[in-house]
């Protein structure tokens, strides 16, 4: 199975060079959605998410034509919930109809993790699609795309500086467009990039990750909105993250019924199937900043929110960081 380059891929980005189905994996978020853009571009797409998507409403969507286009083009985000939920039968079937897709439509179907699982339908996949990894750059690439970014902008850097500013960049490509152009931005009008600049733009960015999001957001610390963009802005889609927080509400709200029906803690996480002590940690520290009726208020306004998104087609970016806001602020 020869894969192709994410990075080559969107550099000449031909769909007439690929085949009908086309598998993305890799850990590269930032490439995944360069590439997602490049197949807007080409025409009319839909743009389907596989925790929400069933079987049927993938099959409704290549047997209608399409209206302002040839063929259909559908692309899966989080292609393996999609198949999480399929049962025996449609994994079966599934496999048939992607082998039945052909030019014009187009199925582009991208993982989330940074390996292509082995069962079905993923490994008969392997062999009927186009294989696209979007791993991370190696350091030289990464390196060579730094100083590239910087002398089509009509800039000069030194070596030494130029890998002093490598360094702090941690090859994260996403973080390092965002850094690049505060940069360019400060220097202006002068010619030269200096170490001094590097200094007073780039600071390197903390990782935090979606459960110390989930404990902030919980406890009302106004830092889970700058933790919420950098997941936005490098891993998560605001839906994946609004699915998250939905899941975590409900189970919030299920550990305090229980102990309100006289459960101890222990009994109600032997309940819930909850048995990392981290795991209850978080349950019991997130649950004391939280009442039943405002945990029943959040599921009703994610609700709420989900359908002006998804229905009304409110900015989806713009709608859920408000409510983020609303909520931490309140």
């Amino acid at each position: 199975m020869a894969e192709k380059s994410i990075v080559q891929l969107i550099k000449s980005f031909n769909p007439d060079s690929l085949k009908p189905v086309v598998l993305v994996y890799g850990g590269e978020e930032f490439l995944k959605k360069q590439l997602v853009e490049k197949i807007k571009a080409a025409g009319e797409i839909h743009i389907l998410w596989g925790d929400e998507l069933t079987y049927p409403q993938l099959k409704e969507v290549f047997s209608s034509s399409s209206l302002f286009s040839e063929g259909n083009t559908a692309v899966i985000l989080f292609f393996e919930a999609f198949v999480s939920k399929l049962s025996k039968e449609e994994i079966k079937d599934f496999g048939e109809f992607v082998k039945n897709i052909a030019l014009p439509d187009r199925l582009f179907l991208f993982l989330k993790g940074e390996k292509i699982p082995a069962r079905e339908p993923f490994k008969s996949l392997k062999g009927n699609a186009d294989v696209v990894i979007s791993a991370p750059l190696t350091p030289k690439a990464f390196y060579i795309s730094v100083k590239n970014k910087i002398e089509k902008a009509g800039k000069k850097i030194d070596e030494d500086t130029l890998k002093y500013l490598v360094g702090k960049l941690k090859n994260d490509l996403y973080y390092a467009k965002q850094e690049i152009e505060k940069l360019l931005t400060y220097i202006g009008d002068k010619g030269t990039v200096e170490k001094e600049d590097v200094n007073a733009v780039v600071v390197p960015e903390p990782r935090e990750n979606v459960f110390t999001f989930l404990d902030r957001f919980f406890a009302k610390d106004i830092s889970a909105l700058r933790i919420y963009r950098q997941l936005v802005n490098s891993t998560h889609h605001p839906f994946e993250i609004q699915s998250l927080l939905l899941g975590q509400i409900n189970r919030l709200l299920l550990f305090k019924t229980l102990l309100e029906k006289g459960k101890s803690p222990e009994a109600a996480f032997s309940q819930m199937n909850v048995k990392h002590p981290a795991m209850k940690g978080s349950i019991q520290k997130q649950a004391s900043y939280v009442t039943k009726r405002q945990l029943v208020d959040m599921i009703k306004e994610l609700y709420t929110l989900e359908k002006e998104q998804k229905v009304n087609f409110a900015d989806v970016y713009k709608s859920s960081e408000e409510f983020i806001l609303k909520r931490v602020l309140g």
